[in-house]
């Protein structure tokens, strides 16, 4: 009996019938894939920023007789719930899983009426949600597609000791300071404010802002509170930043290979130590490769994640290869401490640590064949999947 057989019954009853909203972004053909492997029916509508769309949502799940809409990150919804409102007249509830920050999306009261259930990669979003006025408000982490991310033969050029591959979130900091038309008091101070954030990062913006200058916490007051809200969203992206380049900064001793935007070239090398950097790699098509052939694939959480589990936790060991991350609750409840995770305790642990597992290839190779083994009893799309169906079934 293979795994998605195993997984099978735990769908109880029929099978759910799930319109999936469709757009360019990571989760969505996993989620495709893991409802062919499950054989649940299913049928998609592909998201537009218009009117058209919705109307062409609410057809769709009509004429396919959706038990369920599901969508990523609230894409097809409005944070005013008018969607909502027209979808409920008649129409089936919606499923909104948050693999990203639900703040510029879900952040009033819910109708209750609105047949709305919103899912969240971090912990503890259920709680704030519902504080929020969403009552229904549930954890669902991040998982691997074991069709894509699978063992096989390492490749040569991708051959180091230590990698990394992820963005510096310059781009988004880029989009976010072209939307947010800020005023110049708070543009004189945000990359100042991501700092402070990234030193205390349970710290209020506001309180941060005060303390930097009464200019800016005046500016900052004046925002409409969607903008204040992006600016929040900004000084996260800022000191995500300045926490992603701190910690790579510790894997220079180790002559690394580090895989993504331009930025990284440019900041490293103001250490001048040894690395190699390599664009963008596609996500399903190479990442694989880089996985299953360096010894240590480094991961670091974004300030965002500090809570949660992020991507390579899963994938890097689907592939069969060994991860060495950043300890959290959340990932200690999700694998088995010690036995199937690799973990450092602070920025100042990760040279220690990485030189530790590089000299233990037995260690490296113990803990990785058992978290693969846990990956795919416990943290694939299929297993998200029947989670999912099963809340919205008690949900509605």
């Amino acid at each position: 009996m293979n795994a998605v057989q195993r997984i099978l019954p735990r769908v109880q009853g029929r099978p759910p019938r799930i319109l999936l909203v469709k757009q360019d972004y990571f989760v969505v053909p996993e989620l495709e894939r893991a409802m062919l492997r499950l054989r649940i029916p299913f049928t998609t509508t592909t998201f537009r920023q218009d009117l058209e769309f919705v109307k062409e949502l609410a057809g769709r799940a009509a004429a396919f007789r959706a038990e369920f809409i599901l969508t990523v990150n609230h894409a097809g919804l409005d944070a005013g719930g008018e969607v909502l409102g027209m979808l409920r007249r008649g129409g089936p509830p919606v499923a909104s899983w948050f693999v990203d920050l639900h703040d510029l999306s879900v952040y009033r009261p819910v109708d209750p009426e609105s047949r709305l259930a919103v899912f969240s990669w971090r912990p503890t979003a259920p709680a704030q949600l519902r504080a929020a006025g969403v009552p229904l408000a549930f954890y669902l982490p991040l998982a691997a597609d074991p069709e894509a991310f699978t063992p096989g033969k390492p490749q040569d050029r991708l051959r180091f000791d230590a990698a990394f591959a992820g963005g510096t979130w310059t781009a988004k900091i880029g989009t976010n300071l072209g939307v947010g038309r800020y005023p110049r008091a708070l543009l004189r101070i945000w990359r100042r404010l991501g700092s402070a954030l990234e030193r205390a990062p349970e710290a209020d913006v506001r309180a941060l802002l005060a303390q930097e200058s009464a200019e800016a916490l005046a500016a900052f007051d004046a925002l409409d509170p969607p903008v204040a809200r992006m600016f929040r969203r900004l000084a996260d992206q800022a000191a995500s930043r300045v926490r992603r380049l701190r910690a790579v900064e510790r894997l220079l001793p180790f002559s690394p290979l580090v895989v993504g935007d331009r930025y990284w070239a440019k900041a490293l090398a103001r250490a001048g130590r040894p690395f190699t950097w390599m664009g963008r790699m596609r996500y399903e098509r190479e990442l694989p490769d880089l996985y299953r052939s360096t010894r240590i694939c480094f991961n670091t959480n974004s300030l965002q994640s500090r809570q949660a589990v992020n991507q390579r936790a899963f994938d890097v060991p689907a592939c069969g290869g060994f991860v060495l991350g950043e300890r959290s609750a959340a990932l200690d409840e999700l694998f088995d401490p010690g036995a199937e995770t690799a973990c450092y305790e602070s920025l100042d642990d990760i040279g220690p640590q990485t030189q530790r597992w590089l000299a233990d290839q037995p260690g490296r190779v113990r803990i990785a064949r058992a978290a693969r083994a846990r990956v795919l009893a416990q943290h694939t799309y299929e297993h998200r999947l029947v989670e999912l169906v099963r809340r919205m079934r008690e949900s509605f």
